[in-house]
């Protein structure tokens, strides 16, 4: 797990969290429709010019009182987050918008991961949108998610099965 720590007296951020707030009841700019790309100030290793984002981390949060009732939690006091909504139906994207648009920076020419569905879904649509990147993956012969993997398919990705699981298809 990466930790970030910031010298908030040299990073120029917003001086309220109402100002990311703002940003995305603007959406001027595609930027601040992104639940990523909007608080970009503390992400501050793009220019906004390279910036691939199609629209991620507009997820809703969702009040569980059930769920609540069931753990000891009092009632409106737990939310859960659908991240269905995301380009890819996954939570994935939140971190491929980032991957991709590193990638899109230094070049690179081809994108490639080992997956059972949700990665090669969101690496391939958001490699598209770059019209950069060529994009492999390679999949164990064990459980993969076959909707997933079509719309890896549907993006351009090439698709390389492999002898063995995942974990050999990371090697």
């Amino acid at each position: 797990m990466l930790d970030i720590c910031y010298d908030w007296n040299k990073v120029p951020v917003p001086s309220s969290l109402r100002e990311f707030e703002a940003r995305w009841g603007t959406r001027r700019n595609p930027l601040d429709f992104s639940g990523v790309w909007r608080f970009r100030d503390l992400l501050p290793f793009a220019p906004e010019n390279q910036i691939v984002t199609i629209g991620e981390g507009q997820t809703i949060l969702q009040q569980a009182n059930d769920v609540a009732k069931y753990v000891g939690v009092d009632s409106g006091n737990l939310y859960l987050q659908y991240e269905g909504l995301n380009p890819s139906g996954s939570f994935k994207d939140n971190g491929m918008t980032a991957a991709t648009t590193h990638a899109r920076m230094v070049g690179a020419k081809v994108a490639a991961c080992a997956s059972t569905g949700n990665t090669s879904a969101s690496l391939a649509i958001y490699a598209s949108t770059t019209g950069l990147l060529r994009v492999v993956v390679f999949v164990g012969s064990g459980k993969i998610a076959y909707g997933k993997l079509s719309q890896a398919l549907d993006y351009g990705a090439l698709t390389l099965q492999i002898e063995g699981d995942f974990d050999d298809a990371l090697k």
